[in-house]
């Protein structure tokens, strides 16, 4: 990239550390079964609430990258901005998806957190890349050199099955509607539904997602997702993703370019639906 652009190779690499530095303040959710109006499928939310002033809403961009080799890649949709190639937004052609939060707010139980190890942003991007499971994405996660204090999600839409993970240096603990943590009147367990609302711990945001993911337990939608859920609970303001992997479809908002009209949060804007069949019979470029 640093040949190809002329820019600084140290500076290039300074920028996909941004991720790893900020973490940035997040939401996720992921909903099955019967949670959702169809009572099948998978429906996984990443929200992401970062810097809108910067150049970030200016250049979003949405590649697929096919792989080269079959038998060891998996082809996948990385969601972000141009010259960006970290992952912290994607799907891959095997319907796994990732989310992810920062987490500024932790308890004793997440240990201590390092700047030594694999950067988040690529270790997403290997879930993308190299796994085809939720257990693929366990195992790669649990064995990681983990770095930061983080909350990561994956998504099987295969297997119609969501991990939360609390994910630091110390440890990697792996979360479904049985067993999610922290355990507070704020963030009750829901049936078939995983969630935290801006960090891991947040009552304001995560009280609010809690209260719109059980009002509409049962008949939740993409649709109804963006309309009464990251509207209502105000979080994505730079990008959200709503992966509907039952029905192999991405729903994608941006926050308002320097040349664009209308509201300036991405939850608030109009959502682009992608088929995601149809992204990944994009040809790859032919040189």
């Amino acid at each position: 990239m640093a040949d190809a652009t002329g820019l600084d190779y140290k500076k290039i690499l300074r920028i996909h550390m941004i991720g790893e530095l900020t973490k940035a303040s997040c939401s996720m959710f992921g909903a099955w079964n019967t949670a959702l109006g169809d009572k099948n499928g998978l429906l996984q939310l990443r929200a992401l609430d970062w810097n809108i002033d910067g150049p970030f809403q200016n250049f979003p961009q949405i590649t697929v990258y096919h792989t080269s080799n079959a038998s060891t890649e998996v082809s996948f949709i990385n969601i972000g901005w141009t010259g960006w190639i970290g992952s912290i937004t994607g799907v891959n052609s095997q319907r796994l998806a990732i989310s992810e939060i920062g987490v500024s707010f932790p308890d004793d139980t997440f240990g201590k957190e390092s700047r030594f190890g694999i950067p988040f942003t690529y270790l997403l991007r290997d879930v993308l890349q190299f796994d085809r499971t939720i257990d693929d994405s366990i195992n790669r996660i649990a064995n990681a050199h983990r770095t930061c204090d983080l909350i990561l999600g994956v998504g099987d839409g295969k297997l119609r099955e969501f991990r939360g993970i609390q994910y630091s240096a110390s440890v990697a603990n792996f979360y479904d509607d049985m067993n999610m943590q922290p355990t507070a009147d704020w963030h009750p367990r829901i049936q078939d539904t995983v969630y935290w609302g801006m960090d891991w711990l947040c009552p304001g945001y995560s009280e609010i997602l809690a209260r719109q993911l059980a009002f509409y337990h049962g008949s939740l939608t993409a649709e109804l997702a963006i309309f009464n859920v990251t509207s209502v609970v105000q979080t994505g303001d730079l990008h959200v993703a709503l992966y509907d992997l039952g029905n192999n479809f991405v729903y994608i908002a941006n926050a308002r370019g320097a040349t664009e009209t209308g509201p300036l949060k991405a939850y608030d804007r109009t959502f682009v639906r992608g088929d995601l069949a149809a992204l990944f019979a994009e040809l790859p470029p032919n040189v």
